[in-house]
């Protein structure tokens, strides 16, 4: 069965996104130039700025992926943050300053002063390739859920929420992002722990963090850090500092989605605390995401998890396994039994033994639904936290929680999509014909607008929305941050090995996703990040060029 919106959380969920939307456009409803526009003033404060960031990296995908990977694999996945603090240091001691001398607008235009414009073209066109699809995928991942537990039509709930972005973005550029990202955020926060004291209170009494820690551990699913040594592994502490901080040098020192929060701020000094704040709040933010997943875990020890959470498996499942069905209802009775005892090892080798049953049970169930719908997504983890927040939050929260999502896909990808239009009207103006205009730069964020809800109705559902997003900034981050290490390190190298070694490590990389797709190859993702700036790099200092720069 899909569920209902009962009228005060519609109430609230259409005059909070309505709301931060009108905001927007009337706190940026003076007009300006076209760079104020696509870039800002340079009069952002520091929080402000931190805020736009962690809105810009945490749209709705946080919110509906996180908590069901905490769910179903614990809180390994953070590890994925342990590069971030020393890439932001490094980038606002070190790259910064260098974006703030050059003057430049865009990440991109920086490059032409080092290398010239082909260089600063490839650059650029690596960005717009891979942040199209990411935006399409942030529009994506809340219409699929939504549209699959409350019944609305997918196409329907993706132009809604891509015609408001549309709206406020296209009518107020940099300023209406920067202010409704904070708007945006607040909710975010307010809704998240919202959510975190009603699963607390949702506990049987005599259950708390302490008891709820304990039944996860007996899964493996409290490990934050794994310092194993495993190239396949896609969380390890090595593959985190590693891979995750190539992929966060890239991403905030080469996306425009991120250097334009920062550009705009009022100082160096400005953006080095906002920086600092950032790096201080993500890990324990993603933590506590995840903890939400473990909370629900916990809570499904006592009372019965469904064997679907995607609603539309659930209803095609009901009467095609009934002896399939009783051993699942089999192993939820005997988890409530041994979560009501005290912990002693040897009801933690019985609960690990009960999970690994639950596990091979939904394989069956999720091979069984292949054959018969294979139409139908199995993969269900991005259902789990909202699909017991439907049946759990109190009238209004439930609202709020949904301006959560919403707000995380509008911040997110109102960021994504002025970051594009700067970079088609400011990096490819000259190449495009487009002439540096207020109309010019309202219509090319139409564009994009549109083109991110095109990719979106073509988008399909991924084993986990959040590790797809990361896989595709993964596939291009690498080789456009060796690009920019060349320039930031390397200003004499002729810009021809640049270009070619640029796009011999593009070549590389995608070459290697599709050796690990065939099963030719085990490496997890994060590594791409590495192996493509490395390639660059070498390759640029190995090619036969040298030809003067262009």
């Amino acid at each position: 069965m899909t569920a209902s919106l009962r009228p005060l959380d519609l109430a609230a969920l259409v005059l909070t996104i309505g709301g931060i939307a009108i905001y927007g456009m009337w706190k940026s409803r003076q007009k300006g130039s076209a760079t104020e526009f696509l870039s800002g003033q340079h009069q952002t404060h520091w929080l402000t700025m931190a805020l736009g960031i962690l809105a810009t990296q945490a749209s709705a995908i946080t919110f509906l992926s996180t908590p069901g990977q905490g769910f179903g694999d614990g809180l390994r996945f953070a590890q994925f943050y342990l590069g971030m603090p020393l890439a932001l240091f490094v980038l606002g001691a070190w790259v910064v300053p260098r974006y703030m001398r050059s003057g430049a607008r865009t990440a991109y235009e920086y490059l032409e002063g080092v290398f010239g414009p082909r260089v600063r073209g490839l650059a650029a066109s690596l960005f717009l390739i891979s942040r199209s699809l990411a935006v399409g995928i942030t529009l994506y991942a809340p219409a699929i859920v939504l549209s699959a537990l409350f019944g609305w039509n997918l196409k329907v709930t993706v132009l809604v929420i891509g015609a408001v972005v549309i709206a406020y973005t296209a009518f107020g550029g940099y300023k209406a992002v920067e202010v409704t990202q904070t708007a945006q955020m607040t909710v975010i926060l307010l809704g998240l722990v919202a959510a975190f004291v009603v699963l607390l209170q949702g506990l049987p009494e005599g259950q708390g963090l302490t008891e709820v820690w304990s039944l996860n551990r007996a899964y493996g699913h409290t490990q934050v850090l794994d310092f194993e040594w495993n190239p396949a592994s896609r969380y390890t502490v090595w593959s985190g500092l590693a891979g995750g901080f190539f992929l966060a040098m890239a991403y905030f020192g080469t996306d425009q989605s991120q250097v334009g929060r920062y550009l705009g701020g009022k100082s160096l000094t400005e953006i080095r605390r906002g920086f600092l704040f950032t790096g201080l709040i993500k890990f324990p933010m993603q933590l506590f995401i995840l903890s939400l997943g473990l909370l629900l875990l916990a809570r499904m020890h006592f009372a019965d998890e469904p064997l679907w959470h995607n609603p539309a498996v659930a209803r095609e499942w009901v009467g095609m396994r009934p002896d399939l069905d009783a051993q699942w209802a089999e192993v939820n009775e005997q988890r409530q039994q041994l979560a009501a005892q005290p912990e002693t090892p040897e009801r933690q080798a019985q609960l690990a033994s009960l999970h690994e049953r639950r596990n091979a049970l939904k394989a069956d169930a999720v091979a069984e639904v292949q054959a018969t719908a294979p139409h139908l997504e199995t993969k269900d983890q991005d259902y789990v936290f909202l699909g017991w927040a439907l049946g759990h939050m109190p009238v209004g929260l439930l609202g709020l929680l949904l301006a959560v999502i919403m707000a995380g896909a509008m911040s997110s990808s109102s960021a994504e999509i002025n970051a594009l239009a700067a970079t088609s009207v400011i990096d490819f103006g000259r190449v495009l014909g487009l002439r540096e205009t207020l109309k010019t730069s309202r219509w090319v964020t139409a564009f994009w607008g549109l083109a991110a809800m095109g990719v979106a109705l073509l988008a399909s559902l991924y084993e986990n929305l959040i590790q797809l997003v990361n896989l595709i900034g993964s596939l291009f981050y690498g080789p456009m941050l060796g690009i920019f290490v060349c320039a930031w390190l390397f200003k004499r190298l002729p810009w021809r090995a640049v270009f070619w070694g640029g796009i011999l490590a593009e070549s590389a990389v995608l070459s290697l996703h599709a050796a690990t797709l065939a099963g030719w190859l085990e490496l997890g993702y994060l590594w791409y990040n590495l192996i493509g700036a490395v390639l660059v790099v070498a390759l640029a200092w190995l090619l036969p060029f040298r030809a003067p720069r262009a």
